[in-house]
């Protein structure tokens, strides 16, 4: 039985063609040296409607499954794992205002996030709430029946400053002994008074960018509450297996396209009369990360297959998370052993990839994370 199916392998090949053509390694290189957001891009992916494969069209989305958006990632993560994330965030924030948004929220932006005329962020962590994302400190507390006061800090929001974006912000609107509740997600406008957004200075993902976020008393609205007050949290947990499947698909591809390019290098290039390819310490690095490859790619098609069928998927999520992430940074690593000094070229695509791989294993959620996560699954407790 196939992995995916005819039509999905059509659709891949659509975005492997568009990848090629407008977002290449090569292109994204450049977009990324100049810190440029590509907005034409993603109103071009918006009208190919792949900001809402896998919400029903009856829904406002393209319909499609989990899988049909992973294979899209996947293709997108072999221009850059930062395009991925440009698509993730609308398409994760889009799932959670279908499920959980009122009528009127869902009437209101769902069809301009499926143009591509708004876009979305999310806004968890803080300066002392990071993988302890619980632990968040900005409140939100009624001033009336009708508005709240939101003051506080927030970072590592990414695509937060670009024209259009709504940010979906979690901050805590009452005060209890489980830090796990009393968190409520608004909708904030990021140009609302009161809201300061300042770009960080990153190695790598540089064509989102990372922000940091400063609110002074920015007064939102009752009809910004997504979701039901204080009960945020099991929101965050039911949209994060298949986030975490979005991811490793990005990665994914970035590596299948780095080992393409070494594998193409060591045919070429040769040495003492012959391609160094043909030598045994540079062929079984290359085999046992092709191996790993495939292996993971599998294991991210596996928890699409569960999330489609309604079934339990956060161990799989969370191994596919850990697996590609370093899989990424190792595949990496090794290109530039394998490559020599023409990895080293700032012109190469590859020097993109050595940042971008390194921040892997931390962004989307640490490994040390993810393993505690498939621990627990597996009846441990670390």
């Amino acid at each position: 039985m196939p992995v995916t199916s005819e039509l999905t392998e059509e659709l891949r090949s659509i975005a492997k063609d568009f990848v090629t053509a407008r977002c290449n390694q090569w292109i994204a290189r450049e977009w990324d040296e100049r810190c440029h957001y590509p907005k034409e891009l993603f109103d071009e992916i918006a009208q190919l409607g792949w900001l809402g494969i896998g919400v029903l069209e009856e829904d406002g989305g393209s319909g499609g499954s989990a899988l049909d958006l992973i294979v899209v990632c996947e293709e997108l993560g072999r221009g850059s794992t930062d395009l991925v994330a440009c698509l993730s965030l609308t398409v994760s924030g889009l799932r959670t205002l279908v499920h959980h948004g009122t009528d009127d929220q869902r009437a209101t932006l769902v069809p301009k996030l499926m143009d591509g005329s708004r876009r979305l962020s999310i806004s968890i962590s803080e300066p002392d709430a990071g993988s302890d994302s619980a632990s968040l400190s900005t409140s939100a507390v009624r001033r009336d029946e009708e508005t709240y006061v939101v003051s506080g800090q927030k970072t590592w929001c990414e695509a937060a400053e670009h024209p259009g974006t709504i940010i979906q912000l979690f901050a805590r609107t009452e005060k209890t002994e489980r830090k796990h509740q009393g968190i409520s997600m608004f909708l904030l406008e990021n140009d609302a008074p009161g809201v300061e957004i300042r770009r960080l200075p990153t190695l790598g993902r540089n064509i989102t960018g990372v922000c940091e976020i400063f609110l002074d008393e920015v007064e939102l609205p009752m009809t910004s509450l997504v979701g039901p007050e204080h009960g945020a949290w099991r929101m965050i947990q039911s949209e994060l297996p298949l986030e975490r499947l979005i991811i490793a698909s990005g990665f994914i591809g970035a590596t299948f396209q780095v080992l393409e390019d070494v594998l193409e290098h060591v045919k070429e290039r040769e040495q003492f009369g012959q391609p160094v390819g043909n030598f045994q310490g540079v062929a079984h690095p290359l085999v046992d990360l092709f191996t790993r490859a495939e292996a993971t790619r599998l294991l991210i098609y596996e928890g699409a297959r569960l999330h489609d069928v309604g079934e339990d998927c956060v161990k799989e999520a969370s191994m596919a998370k850990l697996a590609s992430s370093e899989l990424y940074a190792d595949a990496v690593r090794s290109a530039m052993l394998l490559m020599g000094g023409y990895g080293y070229i700032r012109e190469h695509p590859l020097t993109m990839h050595i940042p971008d791989s390194v921040i892997a294993p931390v962004a989307g959620g640490p490994s040390q994370i993810m393993r505690n996560i498939v621990a627990r699954s597996l009846g441990l407790r670390p």
